[in-house]
């Protein structure tokens, strides 16, 4: 009977340690899976190593930017200044935006060397037009206009004295105007 109860206990005991060891192997995985996520998580944001040397460059080139950008300020209030300054005109920049384009001056006045007919039909209104060929019609406009801009700036009497090509051009739109409240 003793070595009965002893194999009983020696087997308890040997049970209770395996059940501890268990419990052990468990807690360790548990702990292991945990530094893995913290580690895991480590890995996906890695933190940027920047040197010394490479700070400085980059306050450098973030100082030449601001630098440029208030030289280019300082440049644009010179010229409006300047603009402004001229005798009779002042800022030509306001008026040249408010200007129509040099394809309506074409317009209007190809109309007028059209017959009567042929300028009711043009200025007849059209059906309602979609979406898609309003966006087209503007893309089309918006292109005339930057060529006629370009053909403007490349005109030699416009480079010579723009002021006398912009007054003509705007006594000749009121030309037109009159002539047309007239008929």
């Amino acid at each position: 009977m003793a070595k009965t109860k002893k194999n009983i206990r020696a087997k308890s005991k040997s049970a209770i340690g395996a059940a501890k060891q268990q419990v052990q192997n468990v807690k360790a995985q548990i702990n292991k899976a945990a530094r893995q996520e913290q580690l895991l998580h480590k890995t996906l944001t890695p933190k940027s190593i920047t040197t010394k040397k490479e700070k400085s460059v980059q306050k450098h080139k973030k100082l030449l930017k601001r630098f440029t950008a208030a030289r280019k300020e300082r440049k644009e209030e010179t010229a409006r200044k300047n603009r402004e300054k001229t005798k009779v005109i002042g800022d030509l920049k306001p008026l040249r935006d408010a200007l129509p384009s040099l394809q309506d001056i074409y317009k209007l006045v190809k109309t007028k060397q059209n017959d009567p007919a042929e300028r009711t039909m043009l200025t007849e209104p059209e059906a309602p037009l979609s979406v898609k060929q309003k966006i087209k019609k503007k893309r089309t406009e918006m292109v005339n206009q930057v060529q006629a801009f370009e053909k403007l700036i490349k005109d030699k009497n416009f480079k010579k004295n723009p002021r006398e090509v912009i007054s003509a051009h705007v006594r000749n739109k009121y030309h037109t105007i009159d002539e047309d409240d007239d008929q």
